[in-house]
């Protein structure tokens, strides 16, 4: 039973009011209260890979000793349109070639992309139609990891719910998807809060897309910081442990009731749960 798990936060430097993630504007300032509060990472969120200097940002790594485990890509899709599974074959190449730049900065950092609603929506009821969609979704984002693959960067699939995406909600569909993409630089991205919407059993989820899962955004069931709605934080903490999860848990949620209060306290739930386990384990010995 591990210890700990490196925990990291969720910044932008963009102004996204909506959006599930903590620390806005000023990344130097994201860096800083991350490394106050005990965090090991800092996952940025971008709409454009130059929106950062890279430069800057690896000052910053250094400074602080902190890690970008993956760059966050979805205001691509929520704020500019642009996804892999687009009707129009233009807007999926230019989705590419913003994917692109973001697999550029990620190599300078050495860290993964993450694909979650740039993934895009095959918004038809047509069988055939749908089935030509998402092969085309498939085939740009495979042409997105051999461009990767050349530059060492890993990218990330992360499903999402239903309500947000309409052909990759599970994990087991994530993994499905990349086992047809068939490259060995995609891995899974498990997120909470979609998984406590699409899966049956969250645990056991985990442990059937272990040999896949490479990230995992810890969020409660309400978007917030682990510990303020309803989801089993300990047992999802026992699966990845099971299954010798070795990496980040990122705290992808809403700054409520604002963003040091809710690292605070996902930090707290997180240290809560591995308590227990470590006492469970203890007692069972």
């Amino acid at each position: 039973m591990p210890k700990n798990f490196p925990i990291a936060v969720t910044a932008t430097p963009a102004v996204v009011p909506a959006a599930p993630i903590l620390l806005r504007g000023d990344l130097a300032g994201a860096f800083r209260q991350a490394a106050e509060l005990g965090c090991q990472g800092v996952e940025i969120h971008l709409r454009r890979a130059e929106d950062v200097r890279a430069p800057e940002l690896k000052r910053l790594m250094a400074e602080y000793g902190l890690k970008v485990p993956t760059l966050g890509t979805g205001m691509a899709a929520t704020l500019d349109g642009l996804t892999l599974a687009h009707v129009d074959a233009s807007v999926r190449r230019q989705a590419l070639v913003r994917l692109r730049a973001q697999v550029d900065l990620a190599a300078e950092l050495a860290s993964a992309v993450t694909i979650g609603s740039v993934s895009g929506r095959l918004a038809t009821a047509e069988q055939a139609e749908r089935a030509a969609r998402r092969q085309a979704a498939l085939d740009a984002l495979a042409e997105l990891c051999r461009y990767a693959e050349r530059r060492g960067v890993t990218v990330l699939l992360e499903p999402l719910n239903r309500y947000e995406c309409d052909y990759l909600n599970t994990l087991n569909e994530a993994c499905r998807a990349i086992a047809e993409i068939g490259a060995a630089n995609l891995k899974l991205l498990a997120d909470t809060f979609h998984m406590n919407i699409e899966e049956t059993d969250l645990a056991e989820s985990l442990r059937a897309a272990a040999p896949w899962l490479a990230h995992l955004h810890l969020a409660d069931s309400n978007r917030q910081a682990p510990g303020r709605g309803h989801l089993d934080v300990t047992g999802v903490l026992a699966a990845l442990s099971e299954i010798g999860y070795e990496g980040f848990l990122a705290f992808e949620v809403l700054p409520a009731p604002e963003p040091v209060m809710a690292i605070r306290q996902g930090m707290e739930t997180v240290r809560a749960a591995l308590s227990k386990l470590q006492g469970e384990k203890t007692h069972h010995a």
